[in-house]
């Protein structure tokens, strides 16, 4: 316990931002929410409560809610999906007739999951039957109801938000940002809707989520009909990188808020420049409105802002006591939600075939040292700890039998004169994306494997696929492996 309080009392030390700037952030700065990879934020509000999700990708449980009171601090609250119904992206969180509806696209399909209270429990995904990606729900204030989709499609749905009623038609075409400008596509995305004295303003995301640094954007437009014809705002883009030399590249898909006390804010993500390959951070800040109705920057957008970092959705220890996992983890690989147990001081794989299966966590820091100790295993699996951007793109150590293998990728090397039936702990740091990978029987005495990984090409400009990188415990082979511990410290 001794420990644990002086821990908890350097992280405060480390970390001023935890708490310091509590209050929302209307200040014209730029707020940090939250690090590590956090892409496509939603956003809504129920009175003074705010909560959030993001893109899951192909990890489960997925659609993590995260809550807030002031903007600034935020805590995981649930998770919203917990049935495989492929790789989910860009969802649309909303508030209807005292529900809630979480919208998503998944693996070429669209789905809806509801709740009462956003901590739970969440109805199972059901299908809807519209194709595209990035929807986004509008109501009437006659209760009409419908979804955009990232083309500028709309279909109606049905008053239970539950059922597509109709085709979809052409509404809305995007901004036509200048032809000289450097971006990765047109790629109209992400209608985010609300409903503001008399107009439907739709926020929207164009210029591709990668690419260059100046590629994407947040733009705006308005009409008087939820179906158009939309107008595009005069302030467009309202927000946009402009030079490669801002802090953070690539800014877009946003989403438009108000606080209890009629504030505004945009929500959206970005890439920290020189840290792509730790994904996209969440961000906020303030906006205002026009006397003619626009909503523009509280800032001059073409200026760089200062920039507020707040330390939100820390890693923690875990000794696997519970029979839930904590709402901090992730799993990867096939049928992976079926593959494990968890509780009484460890976490099985329960591997079926030899497809690889993760424990993973979403790091907040870029610089890290992950620890966990192994517990039984069978000798045909291969149970590691790496620093993981995809199953074909990692950088770990582990033990099969009693060999102890260095692994780059699907590159495996024997790590010579250590027995892997001796070892009981495994380890790696990242550091400036320098992975180094260690080996130890007692967690006191490490061994370091002689080589040293560079990874400061793992994003997704090179390598595709959205992805970032993270701490991932591994098991590949079939068979069971068991992880007694999990230790997590971020370094400088």
């Amino acid at each position: 316990m001794k420990s644990q309080t002086i821990l908890a009392a350097c992280l405060l030390l480390a970390f001023p931002f935890a708490g310091a700037n509590a209050a929302p952030p209307a200040d014209g700065n730029l707020h940090v929410i939250l690090g590590g990879d956090h892409a496509d934020p939603t956003i809504v509000r129920d009175g003074e409560d705010f909560y959030m999700t993001h893109s899951s990708y192909r990890t489960y449980p997925g659609l993590t809610i995260w809550h807030s009171t002031n903007l600034t601090d935020w805590k995981p609250i649930a998770k919203a999906l917990r049935q495989d119904v492929g790789t989910v992206w860009a969802p649309d969180l909303i508030k209807h007739d005292g529900l809630f509806y979480l919208y998503f696209p998944s693996s070429g399909k669209n789905y809806v999951v509801t709740a009462e209270d956003p901590h739970g429990s969440w109805s199972d995904p059901i299908e809807l039957d519209v194709p595209g990606i990035d929807p986004g729900h509008i109501a009437t204030p006659e209760g009409d109801r419908y979804l955009y989709m990232h083309n500028g499609k709309v279909v109606p749905l049905s008053r239970d938000g539950l059922k597509v009623t109709g085709d979809p038609e052409q509404k809305h075409d995007g901004w036509q940002y200048p032809a000289d400008w450097e971006v990765e596509c047109f790629c109209l995305e992400s209608p985010k809707l609300i409903f503001r004295d008399g107009y439907y303003y739709m926020t929207a995301a164009q210029g591709g989520t990668a690419g260059p640094a100046t590629s994407h954007m947040v733009t705006s437009a308005r009409s008087r009909s939820p179906l158009g014809p939309w107008e595009n705002s005069p302030h467009n883009p309202v927000v946009h990188t402009w030079s490669r030399n801002e802090t953070y590249w690539s800014k877009g898909h946003g989403t438009i808020i108000d606080d209890a006390d009629g504030n505004w804010y945009v929500v959206y993500h970005g890439y920290k420049k020189g840290a792509l390959p730790h994904g996209r951070h969440t961000l906020i800040e303030a906006i205002e409105w026009t006397d003619d109705g626009w909503f523009k920057l509280k800032r001059d957008p073409k200026q760089e802002p200062k920039i507020i970092e707040h330390l939100n959705g820390p890693v923690s220890n875990d000794s696997f006591e519970s029979s839930e996992l904590g709402l901090q983890w992730q799993l990867t690989g096939a049928h992976a939600l079926k593959s494990y147990q968890v509780g009484d001081g460890r976490f099985r794989f329960e591997n079926p075939d030899d497809r690889m299966r993760t424990l993973q966590v979403v790091s907040p820091e870029k610089n890290y040292d992950v620890r966990i100790k192994l517990g039984e295993r069978d000798p045909d699996v291969e149970l590691g700890l790496s620093i993981w951007y995809s199953e074909a793109r990692l950088a770990g150590v582990a033990v099969q039998g009693d060999r102890v293998i260095m692994r780059l990728n699907d590159s495996r090397r024997s790590f010579r004169g250590v027995r892997g039936d001796k070892i009981r702990f495994l380890r790696a740091t990242l550091s400036n994306q320098t992975a180094n990978l260690y080996v130890s029987e007692d967690g006191e005495n490490w061994t370091k494997c002689s080589r040293t990984f560079e990874l400061s090409g793992f994003d997704h400009n090179v390598l595709g696929s959205f992805s970032y990188l993270r701490p991932a415990i591994y098991a590949e082979g079939t068979g069971n492996a068991e992880i007694r511990s999990f230790e997590y410290s971020p370094l400088d």
